[in-house]
């Protein structure tokens, strides 16, 4: 960890956007007026000290972050793609969030929002550089003021106004948000784009839970300190879920679906792009190995070759012009060697060679006068050396045979030296062609020798020079960063039975496109599965809620009196039958009622009334409500008097009038021995003694008039259909 103590000393720049990162930008800003709209409520009034309060702390904001800070160290940040310079991923200053999260008290989301996107402001220009990071620390900012402010009383609002669990919920959307923006903001190509974001993440999500984390403590203790600076003085509200059955089965299975679909979606992506590397490891694996295969055939066909030409005894004793002729004979029947020369070992003088051209320009290099003193001195006889292109920007080194030629007494006269282009010799042609390639992905293939320099480099510049990349055997396959900052996939294969060693690397925004074309489908696909499944969810919901929300307010109706208006009872689902409950419910109360009031206008007729026709008047009318064609009140000749010859025994009312008469005294027999007589279809019965030549009801329904068990008569009532009686219509009756 690195401490900062201003970030001033920084680049001050802010890059624009791409277009679509200009969109994105403008779309957060929507959001962030929305939130502050919706949530208006939340906003205290900002007046008198309200107004001290903001200048001070905008003037904290100023100085939290600028000001004392810390840079995390990280292994996997990168710099920005094309720019060869050291990573610097975001710092971490101690008290940047101090200023906005003290405003989420007595300013409000609104006053959080204007100081978040103030420091926003400053980071962007100073440490991210990213105009993202306006939009970011305004709306984290907002989201915290509303959670401090809201009032809802449930366990999560509850834990929600807990500055530290708040705190804490705003790093992964500072996380996305800082990746979103990076990625829209930084040049290059959209796996390089996504690389570089994704590299800094991690140091730049630990840098913010750093600030978040701290300023979340402080904040704990003035919260529990200062209760009512926080708004927390009003009474507790039902949340949201509480309000509406639809929000609480979103916000839950909403929530899981989402997390579920979040998991798919990491998963997705991290298995694509370990396939995606596994793909260009095997791919640089087979590159490699093929190269390094063909490297100790040149190596051995050369040194064979320099052999038998130093064995040779011509070229022991002869001089030029012959023994530049012999070189030149050997040359021609085999072109591996493109400079054959012969060295007096003595006097280091050039005794002969071939191309005759070559003979004035030709110098010993470092490498071969070292050869020659270990060939005369040592008796080393042969040593194969690397050396500098024949001219500088040539795409390949050469490599130099040299072999002693020793007399009868077995010392070192003379030395042969073979010179070979690795550019143009036939047998290196497969290995330079497979590492050149490489550049077909932007990638790039070396041949490296035992000093660790370049013999060929698709950049001609870098021949001659040290390699400096990974070059552990153990571990062929790693990652490298390169000069230009974008990060690289480096496979590094040793040549079996010599020092040398071919290296290939890659962009590693290949294994992130590949990874890209290789998740990107499913993605799409899983994103539109959540869409489609909120959606599903959210509609079905609705229709249950709605069914609800109609069986409430028919509920209200009932319990107000008012049972006039019917249900439509559709489905047999349990929304189906509830409705139809209810429809019962309502037509069982609508008809009791009705009863209760035909039973009081009963009452009511035979209390006015003490003539027994008028009396029973009343009575009649409310049997003959019910759909009867004719009410007939029959009374037994044994209760009426013996003089009462005037009395009326048989009172009737309806249309029908007295067309079914003649079943009065049946009836009057019938209900005599049992309280009532019901018979839904007159004609299949059995019960009474009907004449076909006389007009019969279609149903008819009979009471017992009792008093004191003793036996008055008896009351019916006929009905020119089938009618099924129900135990509330005999009840009534």
């Amino acid at each position: 960890m690195e401490f900062i103590g201003s970030l001033l000393g920084g680049t001050f720049y802010m890059p624009a956007p791409s277009a679509l990162g200009w969109l994105v930008w403008f779309l957060f800003l929507g959001l962030i007026g929305h939130l502050l709209y919706r949530w208006r409520s939340l906003q205290p009034p900002i007046k008198g000290r309200a107004w001290g309060i903001f200048f001070v702390l905008l003037l904290l904001v100023l100085l939290t972050n600028l000001f004392l800070g810390a840079h995390l160290p990280s292994e996997s940040a990168l710099p920005p793609p094309g720019v060869p310079a050291e990573p610097f991923p975001p710092a971490m200053m101690i008290f940047s969030a101090l200023p906005w999260m003290l405003a989420a008290g007595p300013l409000g989301p609104f006053g959080a929002a204007v100081l978040g996107g103030l420091a926003g402001l400053l980071r962007g220009a100073w440490d991210t550089h990213t105009v993202f990071s306006i939009l970011d620390l305004a709306l984290l900012s907002t989201l915290f003021a509303a959670n401090m402010r809201q009032r809802f009383r449930t366990l999560t609002y509850s834990l929600f106004r807990q500055p530290l669990v708040s705190a804490l919920l705003l790093i992964p959307l500072h996380v996305f948000i800082y990746v979103l923006g990076t990625f829209l903001t930084v040049p290059g190509q959209t796996a390089v784009r996504l690389d570089y974001a994704l590299s800094n993440a991690g140091v730049a999500a630990l840098s913010f839970s750093g600030e978040v984390l701290f300023a979340g403590l402080v904040m704990q203790v003035l919260a529990i300190a200062f209760p009512s600076a926080w708004g927390r003085s009003g009474p507790l509200q039902p949340s949201p879920s509480e309000r509406s059955l639809e929000n609480r089965f979103l916000f839950g299975t909403g929530t899981f679906i989402t997390l579920l679909l979040l998991t798919l979606l990491i998963g997705d992506w991290v298995v694509a792009g370990r396939a995606a590397r596994d793909m260009l490891r095997d791919r640089l694996a087979s590159i490699a190995g093929t190269a390094a295969q063909s490297v100790p055939f040149f190596l051995e066909t050369g040194q064979n070759m320099a052999v038998q030409l130093a064995a040779d005894p011509r070229l022991l004793d002869a001089s030029d012009p012959e023994l530049s002729s012999i070189l030149a004979q050997r040359m021609q029947s085999s072109p591996y060697f493109d400079q054959f020369i012969i060295l007096d070992v003595a006097s280091q003088s050039v005794l002969g060679g071939y191309p005759s051209a070559s003979r004035a320009t030709f110098g010993l290099f470092p490498e071969e006068e070292a050869g020659l003193s270990l060939a005369a001195d040592g008796g080393v006889l042969i040593q194969i050396y690397t050396i500098p292109p024949l001219e500088p920007g040539e795409g390949a080194a050469r490599v130099s045979f040299m072999v002693g030629i020793v007399d009868s007494l077995g010392q070192v006269r003379r030395v042969l030296i073979g010179r070979t282009d690795l550019g143009t010799n036939p047998l290196t042609q497969p290995l330079i062609s497979s590492l050149a390639g490489m550049t077909g992905s932007e990638g790039a293939g070396m041949l490296i020798d035992d000093l660790g320099v370049i013999l060929y480099h698709p950049n001609p510049g870098l021949v001659d020079t040290i390699y400096d990349g990974p070059h552990d055997p153990e571990n062929p396959f790693s990652t490298h960063t390169a000069p230009d900052g974008t990060r690289q996939y480096v496979y590094y294969q040793r040549v079996e039975g010599r020092a040398w060693a071919v290296a290939l690397n890659i962009p590693a925004w290949q294994a992130q496109e590949l990874a890209l074309l290789t998740a990107m489908p499913l993605s799409v696909m899983i994103l539109l599965l959540a869409v489609v499944a909120l959606f599903s969810l959210r509609f079905g919901l609705r229709a249950v809620t709605g069914s609800l929300r109609n069986l409430a307010v028919e509920a209200d109706r009932i319990a107000k009196g008012n049972l006039d208006h019917p249900l439509q009872v559709e489905g047999v689902d349990e929304v189906g039958q509830l409705r139809r409950a209810f429809e019962q419910m309502r037509a069982s109360l609508q008809a009791r009622l009705d009863e209760l009031n035909r039973l009081l206008a009963v009452s009511q007729g035979v209390a006015s009334s003490l003539e027994m026709k008028d009396a029973v008047k009343p009575v009649l009318e409310a049997v003959l409500a019910s759909g009867a064609s004719s009410v007939r009140v029959v009374l037994s000749p044994a209760i009426l008097p013996q003089n009462s010859i005037e009395l009326p025994s048989r009172f009737t009312l309806g249309p029908a009038g007295d067309k079914y008469a003649h079943l009065d005294e049946q009836i009057l027999q019938q209900v005599q021995g049992q309280e009532r007589l019901v018979l839904s279809n007159v004609s299949r019965t059995r019960t009474l003694d009907l004449d076909p030549n006389l007009p019969q009801p279609a149903s008819l329904l009979a009471v017992a008039l009792r008093h004191e068990n003793r036996y008055y008569g008896a009351m019916w009532a006929a009905y020119d259909q089938p009618r099924a009686f129900t135990e509330s219509d005999a009840r009534f009756v």
